[in-house]
């Protein structure tokens, strides 16, 4: 217990400086029995059935099973119409990419014009974001993506600042999160199981179906705590796990996400 500093001049008399001292030990005693006993409950309310409510979100579950090359991406794409539908044209898209950055907080940006449409981004050590307006035969299609390389706690606040933009404009989209890291080795089928099993455990999360395409291991479930889902047949899906053997680094590449990866394996 830490002495308790008084005043070297005063009023106070020895005998009395003496009681007060007596009296804050014993005040600190009684502090310190009150904060064991409720922290005691506290525990004792995990130690038997958890605390109701709480799940891991996606960051911190692929954060506490895998650690190396870890980086997030948010990311979503969406039509925003033909271009003889659309009024303002270039001038109109180039005013929406610099309101979106303005909206993630980003002011450092790059925006260049070519054939195929407005692109605006920024790199730095701490991640990437791109915004652009792609022009194609079937229509103008309007991509958010942001990649970090730390500050993955952001991950779920990116997400939704995202959505709240695609919105604004009327595109109708889904917003992907996607946990990027890497095991050493090529990871054994019984070793990637085991790592499916317990990231799908703290997402409260359930297989919907799994399995092999060619040499990429899949694993599609469902959580109720994920907002988002899409259909896989008759079914809901909102969590997707992918292992990937990379021989040339020998490494594991390992995705989590949600709704669904939408990149290249």
């Amino acid at each position: 217990i830490k002495c308790i500093d008084l005043p070297l001049s005063g009023n106070i008399s020895g005998n009395g400086r003496f009681f007060n001292m007596v009296k804050a030990y014993r005040f600190q005693r009684l502090m310190i029995i009150a904060a064991f006993i409720v922290w005691a409950g506290f525990a004792a309310k995990i130690v038997v059935g958890g605390i109701k409510g709480e799940t891991s979100n996606v960051s911190d579950t692929f954060c506490e099973n895998v650690y190396y090359d870890l980086k997030a991406e948010i990311s979503g794409v969406g039509k925003l119409g033909s271009g003889q539908d659309r009024l303002g044209g270039r001038s109109a898209d180039k005013m929406m990419l610099v309101a979106i950055a303005d909206k993630l907080g980003i002011s450092r940006y790059e925006i260049q014009e070519e054939d195929e449409g407005i692109f605006l981004s920024q790199n730095s050590v701490n991640g990437r974001l791109d915004i652009y307006v792609r022009e194609t035969e079937q229509g103008d299609y309007l991509k958010i993506s942001v990649q970090l390389n730390k500050g993955f706690e952001c991950a779920e606040c990116y997400r939704d600042i995202i959505k709240e933009s695609f919105e604004d404009y009327g595109v109708d989209t889904c917003v992907t999160v996607s946990m990027k890291g890497s095991a050493i080795g090529d990871m054994s089928d019984k070793d990637r199981d085991n790592l499916a099993d317990r990231m799908l455990k703290m997402l409260d999360a359930k297989t919907v179906t799994s399995g092999k395409v060619q040499d990429s291991y899949m694993v599609y479930a469902y959580t109720k705590d994920v907002k988002d889902s899409i259909s896989l047949g008759k079914k809901k899906i909102n969590v997707n796990i992918t292992m990937n053997y990379d021989e040339i680094r020998n490494m594991t590449d390992i995705t989590l996400s949600t709704p669904v990866y939408s990149g290249d394996f």
